[in-house]
């Protein structure tokens, strides 16, 4: 049997190594306010390559002799959730967990070892029976824990405005914006993709964050993602000139994921040369694959928000005008206004909201099912 060609795509999870396109530019800047001890706040859409972005800079913050972490809390929803992800944070870094341990006078989280599904054991840490004064203190030592790491640390927190997002009246917010000012050793790396939430916290002269952070815009690739494609795509033998990837990139709002993810499809289909029609013939049929998730989400809404969702994707342009209200069987510009307000509080429209009668879907493959299914 021959042996199957890799594919030179990957999308779903961050990238790295051969699949990601570095950002040498964007990594010297932060490099400097990091090394500086400016924390830095980037701030751009999700599945724009943001943690992709920091886990290559960790990387190579450690090859320069900084100890690194990173902190996934983009689905915290308590105290007990935010440490648990700190702690296996930690976990990922063999030795680690034990130099922080000790850090917790006031409380010992419970140990527990389980087998995993391939016969190993893994290490387990538990809060369920903590109070919550108790979680807090112990959130507290574990930040303070934190300068046991070396005497150059880098703490990056993935989608950093969940910290914002717990009903605490701000607590684990003035938390860690303390312990950041007392950690003399260690700067901090934010992402986050809700840039109205960001923003309120790092220029609202009443939250803990205000003026601590150098935030930064997560930019779009240029012509050197197009470039690479189509190098990737040289690379298995098969030819896509750089307007259809243009093409591609602009179908799917510049989102590296999605350009990575449809590019994946057309290398399994076998293309040998990738056209035009091809992208979108492959698109569309990626579109429908996420049918049954995109319905899920749309019958979760009322029926004046479907109709302007419908509105937006189809239309695009001019989305107040009377001529699309009546088409689509909204009442008033008030009662559309309302619902896009409502959707942006959701996630599912990008949160800058409308411009010039323009609408942006937070998923632009959302907004493609919408003109394909309804």
């Amino acid at each position: 049997m021959a042996k199957l060609q890799e594919n030179p795509f990957r999308f779903g999870d961050p990238v790295t190594g051969k699949h990601y396109l570095r950002r040498s530019n964007l990594s010297k800047t932060v490099t400097q306010f990091l090394t500086n001890h400016i924390h830095v706040v980037l701030i751009g859409p999700r599945r724009f390559g943001k943690t992709s972005f920091v886990l290559d800079l960790l990387s190579l913050l450690e090859g320069e002799g900084y100890t690194t972490l990173f902190v996934d809390i983009f689905g915290i929803t308590s105290h007990k959730d935010f440490i648990q992800q700190m702690l296996r944070a930690l976990k990922a870094k063999k030795g680690w967990l034990g130099r922080v341990l000790d850090a917790f006078p006031k409380l010992r989280p419970k140990l527990s070892t389980e087998v995993n599904q391939m016969g190993s054991h893994a290490f387990g840490l538990s809060f369920e029976t903590a109070s919550d004064k108790d979680v807090k203190d112990a959130i507290q030592d574990l930040l303070v824990g934190l300068q046991k790491l070396g005497s150059k640390v880098v703490v990056a927190i993935d989608e950093f405005q969940k910290v914002a997002e717990i009903d605490d009246q701000g607590w684990l917010e003035a938390t860690l914006r303390t312990h950041m000012q007392q950690l003399k050793n260690t700067a901090f790396l934010f992402t986050g993709s809700r840039r109205g939430i960001i923003y309120d916290m790092l220029n609202n002269r009443s939250r803990p964050f205000y003026r601590s952070c150098q935030s930064l815009e997560f930019p779009s690739f240029g012509e050197e993602l197009t470039d690479w494609v189509v190098e990737r795509f040289e690379a298995v033998g098969i030819q896509c000139a750089p307007k259809v990837v243009h093409h591609l990139r602009k179908e799917v709002q510049q989102v590296p994921n999605y350009v990575q993810m449809v590019c994946f499809h057309l290398v399994v289909e076998g293309q040998k040369k990738i056209t035009v029609n091809a992208v979108d013939t492959t698109l569309h049929k990626v579109v429908l694959q996420n049918g049954y998730a995109y319905q899920t989400l749309l019958n979760t809404l009322t029926s004046v928000q479907q109709r302007a969702l419908r509105l937006a994707a189809h239309e695009g342009r001019e989305v107040f005008s009377k001529e699309f209200r009546e088409k689509y069987e909204i009442s008033s510009g008030a009662a559309l206004a309302s619902a896009f307000r409502a959707l942006k509080q959701k996630g599912i429209l990008d949160e800058e909201g409308v411009k010039k009668g323009v609408v942006v879907f937070d998923d632009p493959l959302f907004a493609l099912w919408l003109k394909i299914a309804t």
